[in-house]
């Protein structure tokens, strides 16, 4: 763990915003190059990244304090307004940024669709950067494992007693994954959307199989399944119908 990446003075430099905040500028930078070939203004990419800012951070906030509304009074009780800096929950975030983009896109009267193939590449890369912030962080740990690999974190983490799956490891290199292939895929798209409802499939498969090995949930249904498991199947089948029926509008079956 290494929470604080440096001080100002009074002021924590925490590492996990400042990979956020890299992950998300080197993503907003690849995206503005891929819009101009799409014959997007850059402007309007970089217009976009204001607004994901806000309703991503926002979202991601709401989910915590309605799914984890036990552990954001603890930490409310402990820090105050402080308190606010740490739990922010990427479904949350995700569905914020849908959200925006999709009223940014009927605002400014853009092609969504060509945003979002342009966008979901990014989001993956974006997303590695924020899960390697959560290993220094320490949240988002996995289940105690006795594998090669398995981590420990200090005597101040709640899990310092054992080793456990870095999780927040497996999720980074899922992401960069994702990147890599869907950067290829976007090459070779046959229709616009069709990146973005790749992304949706393939981070809901990566998500609901990183769920079995995360140990820091209180709630489990039927004793396995977490609700990120839940949003994780709702993903996939949006994203599977998504396809199947953009794929059927179009006239292409094979």
């Amino acid at each position: 763990m290494h929470p604080i990446l440096f001080r100002l003075g009074p002021l924590d430099i925490h590492t996990y915003g400042v990979l956020v905040a890299a992950g998300f500028l080197l993503g907003l930078t690849i995206a503005g190059r891929r819009a101009q070939k799409e014959g997007l203004a850059p402007r309007h990419v970089s217009d976009l990244g204001i607004w994901l800012i806000v309703a991503g951070m926002g979202g991601a906030k709401v989910f915590h304090i309605v799914f984890f509304w036990n552990e954001f009074i603890s930490a409310w009780r402990c820090g105050g307004l402080r308190s606010l800096r740490e739990g922010f929950v990427f479904y949350g975030g995700f569905l914020g940024a849908i959200g925006a983009t999709i009223f940014f896109a009927y605002k400014r009267r853009l092609p969504l669709w060509k945003i979002a193939d342009v966008c979901a590449p990014l989001v993956a890369l974006g997303h590695a950067f924020g899960r390697l912030g959560c290993f220094f962080n320490g949240c988002c740990y996995g289940k105690p494992c006795h594998l090669p690999w398995a981590v420990k974190f200090p005597d101040n983490h709640l899990m310092h007693s054992t080793t456990v799956h870095p999780t927040q490891l497996y999720e980074v290199l899922g992401n960069l994954t994702l990147f890599a292939v869907l950067s290829a895929l976007y090459r070779r798209k046959r229709f616009d959307g069709q990146i973005w409802w790749w992304y949706v499939l393939a981070y809901g498969a990566l998500r609901f199989t990183i769920e079995f090995f995360r140990g820091d949930y209180e709630v489990h249904y039927l004793g396995v399944f977490t609700i990120a498991h839940i949003i994780a199947v709702a993903l996939m089948l949006v994203a599977a119908v998504g396809l199947w029926g953009t794929t059927c509008w179009r006239g292409d079956k094979r």
